[in-house]
């Protein structure tokens, strides 16, 4: 195996474990609400492999809710603070 080789394989494991670590963020809202009203927004917190994995997993536990779906950053810190974790 050439050195090029074996950084490839240890480049895709990190990515693997990268990828396998993510989370996301699900912000459901509801239509029939004023963004400024009680209930607006539900923040929920995930680790799936793909952000339609993180929808599928909150869908039904929100009905008539507009689902958002957003990896986990330094951009979403607050939400994440108070997000409902959803195994």
């Amino acid at each position: 195996m050439t050195s090029s080789t074996a950084g490839r394989d240890r480049l895709e494991q990190a990515n693997e474990r990268r990828v396998a670590r993510r989370g996301y963020l699900v912000f459901a809202t509801d239509p029939e609400r004023a963004p400024d009203q009680p209930g607006y927004r539900e923040v929920y917190a995930t680790e799936p492999r793909t952000p339609g994995e993180a929808t599928a997993k909150i869908r039904p536990l929100v009905s008539r809710r507009r689902l958002r779906t957003f990896l986990a950053t330094g951009t979403y810190k607050d939400e994440l603070a108070d997000a409902r974790w959803v195994a």
